[in-house]
């Protein structure tokens, strides 16, 4: 392994808008967490009210710095605000929501900096602390594309396909024990090189005001021909749907906004993507899903077939085509969803799927609950 520069500094950065109690306890993880070299912390306050700038003055530890805005500037401008008044190689942006688990940090710096053409790496998230859920990998454009298309032809003989292959990838990811390379990456807790930001073409594009900001950059970088890498020895956590969850509403135009402008921006994409070419010839259709078995308002268990005992997976996600869709890998005749993990789920209607690992449509539960 290579050692690395002890002179190595690292810039970590987290933007706060409402979301005081969680950015203390990640700015903590950061803090907590095994670095090579000097580390400078920025949290930038975009809330706007003096009662989180005022939490925040009162419980950050004096090494980190605060910047606060008089109004929510949007995330990529906000990290731009610190990232362009600095000279650090290394940076590593970090949401309220999410936790560093001990040696995330140092892999991450280990695996940027002795990875040829490397540009950004991630680790590999968890939704829960007990890590038992592996956290939705981010969807390469590849996939990307073609979540506007089944939502407006309400399903093709396509989607079945994408959900194979989005399965299957994220699988890989999940069971990866080595560095491997992926197509997108989540700006939610990412180590980046500068001098690779800045060869395409800087760091956020601050038209993207919330969402996309990030899948822009890795485009751009592997524009730049750099490589993304998702290291699974380095751990954490990303908790789902923590932040902004006093306005639902407001999050899905932003999302919907950004989604347009991506896609105004990379119009090529769908032109260039081999599974595009498929779903023309293939062409749009009624798909008949199987139906849903069980109805829960309340934390639940699932009975495993007599034939599945050895190893199973089940997915949840809020969206019933399952991508993005949380995983966890189980064995034995039953699983369970406890209050623990009911309590993490945001208020709305979820879905889940129960199968075997291999295989494709094989499902022996598909259930669905609503939080209230």
């Amino acid at each position: 392994m290579k050692t690395l520069p002890c002179e190595l500094s690292t810039l970590a950065v987290l933007v706060n808008y409402n979301s005081a109690t969680l950015t203390l306890g990640a700015v903590q993880s950061v803090l907590n967490a095994e670095f090579s070299g000097p580390l400078r912390m920025v949290v930038v306050d975009n809330s706007g009210q003096e009662k989180e700038a005022a939490q925040l003055r009162a419980h950050l530890p004096p090494s980190v710095e605060l910047v606060v805005n008089t109004q929510n500037v949007g995330f990529g401008r906000a990290c731009n605000q610190i990232f362009r008044n600095d000279q650090s190689e290394g940076v590593l942006l970090i949401n309220p929501d999410a936790r560093m688990l001990p040696g995330c940090q140092k892999r991450l710096q280990q695996t940027l900096f002795s990875t040829k053409r490397a540009a950004a790496v991630g680790p590999q998230l968890f939704w829960d602390e007990s890590l038992e859920y592996y956290f939705p990998p981010p969807c390469p454009p590849g996939f990307l594309e073609f979540q506007p298309f089944f939502q407006c032809r309400g399903g093709s003989k396509f989607s079945g396909l994408q959900d194979v292959l989005w399965r299957r990838y994220a699988i890989r990811v999940w069971r990866s024990e080595t560095p491997l390379q992926v197509g997108n990456l989540s700006g939610g807790l990412v180590l980046l090189k500068r001098r690779a930001v800045q060869d395409a073409g800087g760091l956020f594009d601050p038209r993207f005001f919330l969402y996309y900001e990030d899948t822009d950059l890795f485009v751009r970088l592997r524009k730049a021909g750099y490589r993304l890498l998702l290291d699974p020895r380095a751990r954490a956590v990303h908790y789902y749907d923590q932040c902004g969850k006093e306005n639902p509403g407001r999050k899905r135009e932003l999302m919907l906004e950004s989604m347009a402008l991506f896609f105004h921006k990379y119009p090529n994409i769908w032109k260039r993507s081999p599974a595009q070419a498929m779903a023309r010839v293939l062409g749009p259709a009624r798909e008949k899903c199987p139906p849903w078995t069980h109805r829960f308002s309340s934390p639940f268990s699932l009975k495993v077939p007599d034939c599945r005992f050895g190893q199973w997976l089940f997915e949840w996600s809020p969206n019933p085509k399952f991508m993005p869709a949380a995983m966890r890998f189980g064995s034995g005749p039953k699983m369970e969803f406890s209050r623990k993990h009911w309590n993490m789920l945001a208020p709305g209607r979820y879905y889940g799927r129960m199968g075997g690992i291999k295989g494709f449509n094989r499902y022996f539960h598909r259930i669905t609950w609503e939080v209230t």
